[in-house]
């Protein structure tokens, strides 16, 4: 995954595709953020930094349409959307459900906590945390 980051941010450099180019080099910057601090760089670690990354544009997003800036939205949402294109597909909600519930089965602590921490290890990246959340708040409640 890390070196499909690196290819495009060449092809990005080429096409002269700035806000593209900010984009991947912002990913990257992240990486090599959490690289100094020594932590390992897998394919797990770039999806928490994309994951965080979807995260502060939805955010931002929030937040521009609160106060009425199509401009910065429509610009986030651009961003939004080629972030989204390094991610795998998220699973269906019934495939997560099922995933949720054998984690919460074999949880012997069946706090909260303990179950979504096993979810989120169980759904191995393929789901949003809130979906993860509602979902274990619902098998839970």
């Amino acid at each position: 995954m890390i070196n499909k980051l690196r290819t495009d941010l060449k092809t990005y450099m080429k096409a002269k595709d700035l806000d593209s180019l900010n984009v991947v080099r912002g990913i990257l910057n992240e990486i090599n953020i959490r690289e100094m601090k020594n932590i390992e760089i897998n394919n797990e670690e770039i999806l928490k930094v994309l994951r965080s990354e979807v995260k502060k544009r939805k955010e931002a997003i929030e937040n521009f349409t609160k106060a009425a800036r199509q401009d910065l939205i429509d610009k986030e949402s651009r961003e939004l959307k080629l972030i989204e294109t390094y991610l795998p597909a998220e699973i269906s909600d019934d495939d997560l459900l099922k995933i949720v519930k054998k984690a919460a089965d074999e949880s012997a602590d069946k706090s909260f906590g303990a179950v979504m921490k096993a979810a989120i290890t169980a759904a191995n990246g393929q789901a949003d945390g809130k979906r993860i959340s509602a979902l274990v708040k619902q098998i839970l409640g």
